[in-house]
């Protein structure tokens, strides 16, 4: 990827791929990954949850349909 001004550096493709990648990171660690200290299960958890918000906020904000799960459903798509 390279990126050109004046363009945005956004790939609605490649962002749900992201998405659901931190989707399966999320389930993993909740799930069956190894804990680690609270603090450290925390730390990583909000590191992951504010990335998904974060890039899922831009997919809204540029009219990226995408499928929600139960954990990620929200009003606004009804």
């Amino acid at each position: 990827m390279i990126e050109v001004e004046g363009k945005p550096f956004f790939a609605a493709a490649d962002a749900l791929t992201i998405l659901h990648q931190i989707e399966g990171a999320l389930a993993y660690l909740d799930t069956i990954g190894t804990r680690a200290e609270d603090a450290a299960y925390k730390r990583v958890r909000l590191t992951l949850t504010s990335a998904f918000r974060e890039l899922h906020n831009k997919m809204h904000r540029a009219g990226v349909m995408h499928d929600h799960t139960h954990a990620t459903d929200h009003p606004e798509h009804h």
